[in-house]
């Protein structure tokens, strides 16, 4: 089933405005994001997500590159959501050590037991079936995070508009 909008059409303005729409309490995309990837009961989830203020989270370094950044975090799970123009496969390692530093900020503040990972790509080939991939853990020559620690999520925009309606197609409904 096709769904009807160009999600990979969008201005980066518009991506800006989508994540600040995102980006207030309760909101249903970051708790869909919860339940998908954590199996969390939306009861739970209710007001008790805090959001940290955009500002913290802008232009962290050179090698980010993202067009804008919605941090949150459920109890001692933190979840990241990261918009980008276009994938590219060899982008992980950039996309991860800017990851590390939303994490090292997060964790300053508070223990983390869990992180998310949320990797939004405009265009780009991140899986022709599903248009998204799930994967637990990471791992290359910088930083290792085991599969109980962190749940990492790509999707691409332009994949998701031509595949089959599924979990992700439906929770990014909500982010549009």
């Amino acid at each position: 089933m096709k769904t009807d909008e160009n999600y990979a059409a969008v201005s980066r303005q518009d991506v800006e405005r989508i994540m600040d729409n995102i980006r207030v309490e309760n909101s249903p995309f970051i708790i869909e994001i919860y339940k998908f990837l954590r199996n969390l009961k939306e009861n739970k989830l209710k007001n008790n997500i805090v959001i940290y203020d955009k500002q913290e989270f802008l232009h962290l370094g050179f090698r980010d590159r993202t067009i804008d950044r919605v941090v949150a975090r459920y109890q001692d799970i933190m979840l990241c959501v990261d918009v980008y123009e276009k994938y590219n496969s060899k982008k992980i390692i950039k996309n991860m050590m800017v990851f590390a530093e939303v994490i090292h900020k997060v964790a300053a503040k508070i223990d983390l037991d869990r992180v998310i990972y949320v990797r939004i790509f405009k265009k780009g080939n991140v899986d022709r079936e599903t248009g998204y991939k799930v994967e637990r853990g990471y791992c290359d020559k910088y930083r290792e995070f085991n599969e109980d620690i962190l749940d990492l999520l790509t999707i691409s925009l332009e994949e998701i508009a031509t595949c089959k309606e599924n979990e992700v197609t439906k929770i990014m409904k909500l982010w549009h």
